[in-house]
């Protein structure tokens, strides 16, 4: 999930070894990564996919800013930064956030996971159309690899059942354009996002552009702020999950831990987010999986395994 704004890390000349405590934390980052659509999944039916939206940007915007003021970078954007986070924010964030959580009204969680794991793949085939970069043979066979696994795990790899949904629902295409969306995301933040300004920085204010676009537009869309204190603790807590971690303090981390460690390392701690969020699903929302779901995450960690390779190797 946060590739987008990878480029305005400075690199990790001078800085520290990595200890077992920075492992730990990449860990957590994908953990809460992975267990976030089970966390949307089961507060929608109280929350209701509009208000799942509206609390989590709130949530995270304290802590986003408390990431902020920790990098020294406290300030307003200038004249050429204002348009691109606007922009970014709304499209990155605030759509973003709306087809997905409007997705698990019946697609599966542990799918999404699955879906969103090929966004290096999407990445790398628009690098290649839109910014003429190399992709090498070996991350070619890796995209087919990746493809191959995502069409077996989603047809084959959930038990049918209502409260996971299978392959050709609303949610599974909503999802899919939530994954393509987020690929785009990542090519514009190349061009758009530049300079001095720090993650935590950027996150900061594309999250309260999104706040502040989606105060309106969820009340014009008929969200029902009076269930807000009809809210069960199970339910504030999962909100709070999204917004406090997923949406603020896991960005926080991974970006510390691109300073520390190598991209390509980070990238295979990535491999275990859709592991995480698969027993997540198991557990939270009763999702069950046959074997071919493992058979088709296997061939997709192996097929991102071999883009990431080639994005290591140009880092």
């Amino acid at each position: 999930m946060a590739e987008g704004v990878r480029m305005s890390q400075t690199g990790t000349n001078g800085m520290r070894s990595a200890g077992v405590l920075d492992y730990a934390a990449i860990l957590f980052t994908v953990v809460a990564w992975g267990g976030s659509f089970a966390a949307i999944k089961y507060a929608l039916p109280q929350a209701g996919p509009l208000l799942v939206i509206w609390i989590r940007l709130l949530i995270s915007i304290p802590v986003l800013y408390v990431g902020m003021y920790l990098e020294n970078n406290v300030r307003l954007p200038r004249k050429r930064e204002f348009w691109a986070l606007l922009l970014m924010g709304l499209q990155g964030f605030l759509i973003h956030m709306l087809m997905q959580t409007y997705a698990m009204k019946t697609a599966g969680a542990a799918n999404a996971n699955w879906i969103m794991m090929i966004t290096p793949v999407v990445v790398a085939i628009l690098g290649f159309i839109f910014l003429k970069e190399k992709v090498s043979g070996s991350a070619v066979f890796g995209m087919f690899l990746s493809i191959a696994g995502m069409v077996l795990v989603l047809e084959l790899g959930t038990v049918k059942q209502e409260s996971s949904g299978g392959f050709g629902t609303m949610g599974d295409f909503l999802i899919l354009l939530s994954m393509l969306n987020w690929a785009v995301y990542i090519i514009l933040s190349r061009f758009f996002l530049k300079g001095d300004m720090t993650p935590s920085f950027i996150l900061f204010w594309e999250i309260l552009f999104s706040f502040i676009a989606a105060t309106p537009t969820v009340w014009l869309l008929g969200a029902d702020f009076s269930a807000i204190k009809t809210f069960s603790v199970n339910t504030w807590l999962a909100l709070i999950f999204l917004g406090g971690l997923c949406s603020g303090y896991v960005y926080i981390l991974w970006f510390q831990a691109l300073e520390i460690l190598p991209v390509a390392s980070v990238a295979i701690f990535q491999l275990f987010q859709p592991i995480a969020g698969a027993v997540v699903s198991y557990f939270m929302v009763g999702e069950r999986f046959t074997i071919w779901f493992c058979v088709g995450g296997a061939l997709i960690m192996a097929g991102v395994w071999l883009v990431n390779q080639r994005q290591g190797h140009e880092q």
